[in-house]
């Protein structure tokens, strides 16, 4: 997956993505204020996804003229059965390795790094839940994916070669979470996804495999499981 943007293009996007997200997200909770937390998560996921596709826009696909195609927006490089069983892979390893790591901490005792539960009230109430669903579901997983696979994962690969870019990428996408109990799963998750795009040759495995996940924790949620 041969990109035109490099290494300088991605630190900027991460830089720019970080610093108008904190200022917008702080906007945000200043003037919904923080007991409100289904609409400041609701806001935040669709403000954060506009940031990613813009910076990603803006320094990855416009200044060189390039498509969505240089993302990974294209149909799957492989069979479509192989594709599936993959993704279900990195799906079932992902969830495997973040249950795997809770009991680990759990039974050691470090609270801080246990990774934190999904609150029940980050759902907005009765209908309000459908618009929480999409935006946590379909539009955190996508952007996330275009930025973090399809654009920084990509544009390391020309000077970090695959293996070492999957493990950078997983890195920053990690320490985006910012929570400790979140930092070592979410990198787990981050390698897989990563290793699911450069094996497919497209970025919708990662999407799915994504909102896969996030569809388990967010139902699991809303059921009070």
């Amino acid at each position: 997956m041969l990109v035109p943007w490099r290494g300088g293009q991605v630190i900027l996007g991460i830089i720019s993505v970080t610093v108008v997200v904190l200022l917008l997200a702080g906007l945000v909770v200043s003037k919904i204020g923080i007991d409100q937390p289904s609409l400041v998560a609701l806001l935040t996921s669709l403000i954060l996804g506009l940031v990613i596709l813009g910076a990603v826009a803006l320094i990855g696909l416009r200044p060189y003229r390039v498509s969505l195609i240089a993302l990974g927006i294209t149909p799957l490089g492989a069979p479509r059965v192989k594709v599936a069983a993959m993704t279900v892979l990195v799906l079932g390893l992902s969830l495997g390795a973040t249950g795997l790591y809770a009991a680990l901490v759990q039974s050691i005792g470090i609270e801080i790094l246990q990774p934190p539960e999904v609150p029940p009230d980050i759902v907005l109430p009765g209908a309000g839940a459908t618009f929480t669903f999409i935006a946590l579901v379909l539009w955190t997983p996508f952007t996330e994916e275009v930025f973090f696979r399809g654009f920084v994962f990509a544009g390391l690969c020309p000077k970090l070669g695959s293996t070492r870019a999957i493990f950078a990428s997983a890195l920053i996408f990690s320490l985006f979470h910012i929570a400790p109990g979140v930092l070592i799963p979410i990198f787990i998750t981050g390698v897989l996804l990563a290793w699911l795009y450069r094996r497919t040759g497209s970025l919708w495995p990662s999407i799915v495999a994504h909102a896969g996940q996030n569809a388990i924790a967010l139902t699991v949620t809303m059921l009070g499981l």
